[in-house]
């Protein structure tokens, strides 16, 4: 009977230190939004209608001592599940009429983008363009 206890004991742990190292590992690959070259994604918005995902919005932060002056970036679309629905290439440039993003400024864009049953998207910076 004792040696019952002790195994039950012993599948008892192995399936509770399983079940924390999935969790945890789970937390570790969460996706979430990703900066580089200290430029950050601080909020993305999703424009959902009719079980169709329309669009995002974005905002980045330039956290670097430097100007900013051009951004591309990879938007992941997934469902309530975490299952990938598509992704997508997006980008932003100043010029004319839009300014650089200055040491500690902001700035958003508005991407339309159509993916059914998508209903989050996270941003991957993959390119960061310094003003000479």
């Amino acid at each position: 009977m004792n040696n019952f206890y002790i195994l039950l004991k012993n599948k008892f742990m192995k399936a509770l230190f399983f079940t924390i190292l999935c969790c945890l590992g789970s937390i570790a690959i969460a996706q979430k939004n990703q900066g580089k070259s200290d430029v950050s994604v601080v909020s993305v918005k999703t424009q959902r209608v009719l079980g169709t995902n329309l669009g995002y919005y974005v905002q980045f932060k330039n956290n670097s001592s430097s100007p900013v002056d051009g951004l591309k970036w990879t938007a992941t679309f997934v469902d309530n599940f975490g299952k990938v629905l598509g992704t997508r290439i997006g980008e932003w440039q100043s010029g004319n009429f839009i300014s650089m993003i200055k040491p500690g400024d902001k700035t958003e864009d508005v991407e339309n983008n159509f993916v059914k049953g998508a209903t989050k998207v996270w941003i991957t910076i993959t390119t960061v363009h310094f003003a000479e």
